[in-house]
């Protein structure tokens, strides 16, 4: 009877140690959250007219494949590992809403620099002497 409790015992702390432990294969939280950011970062940049018949000429898988290349991994990797993320929906859940927290964080940050620089405008504007044309 003891050592079927050990066993058991051993058993289940080694299944606690694993459980939050990723396959080699599959990419890291902090990987995954910056990819994504950049993923979203690009799909807006060719949501712009201007952007999009610039690099008409590309196809935009041909940017994520970039954006992973820079990161170090694959296409496979990526689609391995959102495939792993799916079926442990509460650690896909964690990165999404940290890249939607970071994303937030960065429109707010442009928003605020935009308005400065705005405000900067209008008092350099206000400060300029009127010259009259005579």
């Amino acid at each position: 009877m003891k050592k079927t409790a050990v066993i058991l015992l051993v058993i289940f702390l080694f299944s606690c140690n694993n459980e939050n432990k990723l396959p080699d294969y599959v990419i890291s939280h902090d990987d995954m959250v910056n990819i994504i950011i950049d993923i979203h970062l690009t799909d807006g940049l060719l949501t712009n007219n201007k952007v999009r018949r610039k690099l008409a000429k590309k196809d935009s898988l041909n940017y994520y494949n970039a954006i992973l290349n820079n990161y170090g991994y694959t296409r496979a990797d990526f689609d391995t590992s959102v495939h792993f993320y799916s079926k442990n929906i509460d650690e896909y859940d964690k990165i999404y809403e940290e890249v939607l927290n970071n994303l937030s964080e960065m429109e707010t940050k442009l928003k605020q620099e935009s308005a400065e620089e705005k405000n900067l405008k209008e008092e350099s504007l206000k400060d300029k002497p009127v010259t009259s044309r005579q």
